[in-house]
């Protein structure tokens, strides 16, 4: 039955930007979580193995032996990254456009880590609870680029897939912040999706199916609900050494194994980077 449930929800991908479309403009976000948590049970299934991007950031904070305060910015519901990493960093910052924590999520991610840790953290109520359990403060709604914290405060920022769902120019603002606040050599760890996430539920299109359009044309499926800035590695990179950061690890991956011949064509001028799935980044504040 589950499985059934899980194919209904497998639509092709122009009705997904549809359905987004009408989302944003009767402002349904709400009800979106709801599905997403009751119907479809994507936010609340149960983890059964430690995430290989917590591992990663995990690795990279080990590597570098940084204690101190962590900061994340687009945690999204169940928080379930920042209650990993929390026996390394008992004290995190995690902040989120919007107000999406979830208890019900959290208390199954806490769960799901216990068994899978051997710990025995018990389930919490609030958000007070929270901090006191795991040393997380949590601020919602919260812009990333305006924060209130003291500069030099921060002694590393985590990212796992949020910031393909940010646009450029507010990345840009969301870095020159994160100078401010990191302190003199603070880390930020970052993994970072490039494929179109339409094909992620919609297994007839290709990992770079958005890359065809044309920024017109990609407008009228791109939407707030669902948003994707179609940024390459090597943007990120160029963001990244322009704002001042020293790059001291990058891992790009390529799980597209069939590139149509078009996008050959298109991109042929291109660096090879514009076909990368995914990729990772471990940079450095150079303030002095």
């Amino acid at each position: 039955m589950k499985k059934d449930i899980i194919n209904l929800f497998k639509i092709r991908w122009k009705l997904k930007s549809f359905i987004f479309l009408l989302i944003d403009f009767f402002k349904l976000q709400g009800l979106l979580y709801f599905v997403q948590k009751n119907i479809t049970k994507r936010s609340i299934q149960p983890i059964h193995e430690i995430s290989h991007e917590w591992k990663v950031h995990e690795r990279s904070i080990i590597d570098y032996k940084i204690t101190g305060t962590l900061f994340e910015f687009g945690a999204g519901k169940g928080l379930a990254q920042n209650i990993f990493l929390s026996k390394l960093m008992p004290s995190q910052i995690v902040v989120d456009l919007f107000r999406m924590i979830d208890f019900d999520i959290i208390n199954n991610s806490i769960d799901s880590i216990n068994s899978l840790t051997n710990q025995a953290n018990s389930p919490i109520k609030s958000i007070e609870d929270l901090e006191s359990s795991f040393g997380i403060k949590y601020f919602a709604p919260y812009d990333a680029s305006k924060t209130d914290l003291d500069s030099s405060s921060i002694d590393v920022c985590v990212s796992s897939h949020t910031l393909e769902h940010i646009p450029k120019q507010s990345i840009i603002d969301i870095f020159k912040e994160l100078k401010r606040v990191l302190k003199p050599s603070g880390y930020i760890s970052a993994l970072i999706d490039y494929s179109d996430h339409y094909a992620h539920t919609d297994s007839s299109i290709s990992l770079l199916n958005y890359l065809h359009f044309d920024d017109d044309a990609w407008n009228k499926h791109n939407h707030d609900s669902h948003f994707q800035n179609r940024l390459r590695h090597h943007d990120y990179k160029e963001i990244f050494e322009n704002l001042g950061y020293e790059i001291l690890k990058e891992d790009i991956f390529y799980e597209e194994e069939n590139i149509d011949e078009d996008l050959k064509i298109k991109f042929e001028d291109h660096p090879k980077t514009t076909f990368a799935t995914s990729g990772y980044f471990f940079i450095r504040n150079l303030k002095t």
